[in-house]
């Protein structure tokens, strides 16, 4: 009589991962590529010259895929570049990279202007 071994016979850990701890695992993976991507632009940007939320919104539209979003907050910060300077001494430059990084990062079709 012969035995068949089998990697997923009980008492053996399976090799491979369910869809759960797969889909777990790559939103980890996301999480920690996009912390990283970002730590110098967001080290650059004056958050708290800024709405207290803005920084989360624009990483959630980035690790949601949300491109509408991004592009909203890009359009914002572009034309509140003057004012924003005026109130505070910071023009939304580093805000805009951050926010460019962001659409790169999130796969966004790249737009003109």
């Amino acid at each position: 009589m012969s035995t068949t071994y089998s990697p997923c016979s009980p008492g053996r850990p399976s090799l491979r991962l369910r869809r759960p701890g797969r889909i777990l695992l790559a939103v980890a993976g996301l999480a920690t590529v996009l912390l990283a991507s970002a730590c110098d632009t967001a080290q650059q940007v004056p958050w708290a010259t800024y709405n207290s939320q803005l920084q989360q919104q624009i990483d959630a539209a980035t690790a949601t895929r949300g491109c509408a979003a991004l592009q909203a907050f890009l359009a914002a910060a572009k034309a509140t570049s003057s004012a924003h300077e005026k109130a505070t001494g910071f023009p939304n430059d580093s805000l805009v990279a951050y926010i460019q990084a962001s659409q790169h990062e999130a796969g966004c079709p790249s737009a003109s202007g």
